[in-house]
């Protein structure tokens, strides 16, 4: 992987009126056709002010244009609606010149009015947007402002690392602005799942074209999008994709298996097999990559230490707990179980594709219930009750809830296997799936009083090639900073030190710009997260896309890897039939 490219500047030829953006496919496609994929939850919302969890957002993102992004073939900034930018003041400013010509789907200009408004909601604290980490550097804002219509100027209080990507959502404000101003809570309700398709106004190469609740979301392509091929062809080549929403894994890969969907990535060894008899066999026309890389998403179990039982809050923040629950992760098992002996132990916050970034020298809270046996005596729990259960001298018992989104085997099993190594030392983990958007509502929208019901929940993250752009995780006052997790975008109430100390690395990281001095300062926020485990990571899955060869514009075998996954964009994917 090449270095990311920090702060300089790119010399773009100067642009026509109405350039479009041009998307360089593996090949160059043909239009119509459709693509079929599935999803394991409905969406929760189209608002991406809102959204929070990929079964949205893995939607959402077709609908509204971003300034910049990583190039999917070199990994350097690539723009999107900006078409160049110019740096300044020594890496503290950033002029982006905007594509003249691009409209939303209602016709109207897409300009700085845009880009200006929806930078404003993201860092709204009120509104609590996903993104809005993104908008404030050491505490202090970082600054957008109009030039002219088509030119748009970022100052940064700090330099900042990743600067040239600005992969943000940009939303109309024409549609956005009047609720905005009426209170955030009115903006919050845009776009909801019960608004009509038609009233939804995009800027991506997609727009809504139906929406049936535990059905299908369907997409049609946009007409006024403002991208092409080499070939000057209009793109998205695509006039359809379907997310069929289908409740569990093992459903999803019958549907593949099927021939029903076009796109698949077998999360287990069971499921690789399977693929590869239908294919061997002649019964499916297609291709599958075993083992292709491991994923850049993050499994973990969290704990909520704003638990409405202070009893549970207490004990989930005591590090001994959270090591000896650690040290009932047996790992080997659930890689061998789980996922069909496919993938790696993971024990740190950054993505083990991201070699830039990652190391494996931290700790490691290794398989051990002897040692989880003795944690758990040092924080009083020493005897047994007539069930079996630990319980300390005032006769409460070790006990908790573990929640995982339903329909999801892999991590089904993975819950069951430490739920069952628990026990077997006197833990008593109910545990039991729930439905996915209910998982996300419990972790994310806490009480007025900052508690939320929860007690445990096992869920995962998708990863990045970046680590500053996991801040609204590990920085205090993110919106996913799941086990301690502020109310309506405040720092938590509480905080521990290492909390602390986390918060001013991430900010150190996203703040420095020589590419040594970044990975010693993330090689020490690792070390830092495996130590005090406010989530315990579980495994890596391997990553093992398949797909149908009814489709084109695809990655072939040695261009796949995790972080670009099987295409270049949506924009150039293309059916072949």
């Amino acid at each position: 992987m090449k270095k990311l490219f920090v702060l300089g500047m790119l010399a773009l030829a100067g642009l026509a009126l109405a350039q479009p953006k041009v998307f360089k496919g593996t090949e160059i496609g043909k239009p119509g056709g459709s693509l079929r994929t599935s999803s394991i939850s409905d969406p929760r919302t189209f608002n991406p002010f809102v959204a929070r969890e990929t079964s949205s957002t893995d939607i959402i993102n077709n609908f509204f244009p971003y300034l910049t992004d990583y190039n999917p073939y070199t990994l350097q900034p690539e723009g999107f609606l900006a078409t160049s930018w110019e740096v300044r003041n020594n890496g503290l400013t950033v002029i982006f010149k905007l594509r003249q010509g691009a409209k939303w789907s209602d016709g109207q200009t897409i300009d700085a009015d845009d880009v200006i408004f929806s930078a404003t909601v993201h860092a709204d604290p009120k509104v609590n947007s996903n993104s809005r980490s993104g908008f404030v550097l050491d505490g202090q804002p970082i600054k957008w402002s109009k030039v002219d219509q088509y030119t748009v100027r970022a100052d940064f209080p700090k330099p900042y690392a990743p600067a040239l990507i600005q992969s943000w959502r940009i939303a109309p404000e024409h549609i956005f602005g009047p609720a905005y101003r009426q209170g955030p809570e009115k903006l919050q309700a845009l776009y909801n799942l019960d608004t009509p398709p038609a009233q939804i106004v995009v800027g991506g190469p997609f727009t809504l074209d139906q929406y049936a609740k535990g059905e299908r979301v369907v997409l049609k392509r946009n007409p006024s999008y403002w991208g092409t091929d080499e070939k000057s062809n209009p793109v998205a080549y695509l006039e359809r994709w379907t997310f069929q929403i289908v409740s569990n894994t093992e459903a999803q890969l019958a549907r593949f298996l099927g021939g029903d969907t076009d796109l698949y990535a077998a999360p287990d060894g069971d499921k690789v097999a399977q693929v590869l008899e239908r294919i061997r066999s002649g019964r499916l026309n297609g291709q599958i990559f075993p083992n292709a890389d491991v994923t850049t998403g993050t499994n973990f179990i969290v704990f909520n230490w704003n638990n409405k039982d202070p009893f549970k809050a207490n004990l989930f923040r005591q590090v001994k707990f959270r090591r000896a629950m650690a040290h009932l992760m047996d790992k080997k098992s659930m890689i061998k179980v789980a996922q069909g002996g496919l993938g790696k132990p993971q024990w740190s916050p950054i993505s083990i594709p991201v070699k830039q970034f990652f190391t494996d020298d931290v700790a490691k809270y290794e398989f051990n219930p002897q040692k989880a046996t003795q944690l758990l005596a040092e924080l009083g729990f020493r005897t047994k009750n007539k069930d079996g259960f630990l319980v300390n001298a005032q006769g409460q018992v070790l006990e908790f809830n573990l929640a995982t989104n339903q329909g999801n085997t892999l991590r089904e099993r993975i819950a069951q296997i430490f739920a069952d190594e628990a026990r077997k030392v006197g833990v008593k983990v109910n545990y039991r799936p729930i439905d996915f958007n209910e998982l996300v509502r419990q972790l994310t929208s806490p009480a007025a009083d900052g508690t939320r019901e929860f007690d445990a929940i096992l869920i995962g993250l998708t990863g990045s090639i970046e680590p500053a752009f996991s801040r609204n995780v590990w920085q205090l006052n993110g919106s996913l900073h799941a086990w301690n997790q502020g109310v309506n975008g405040q720092k938590p109430a509480r905080l521990e030190p290492f909390e602390v100390l986390i918060d001013k690395l991430m900010t150190q990281g996203a703040t420095t710009l020589d590419p040594a001095k970044r990975r010693e300062i993330y090689v020490q926020f690792q070390k830092v997260v495996a130590e005090n485990l406010p989530v315990i990571y579980t495994v890596a899955p391997a990553y093992n896309p398949a797909r149908l060869n009814r489709i084109g514009g695809l990655f072939g075998k040695e261009e796949i890897n995790a972080i670009v996954g099987q295409y270049p964009y949506i924009e150039t994917v293309f059916a072949k039939e």
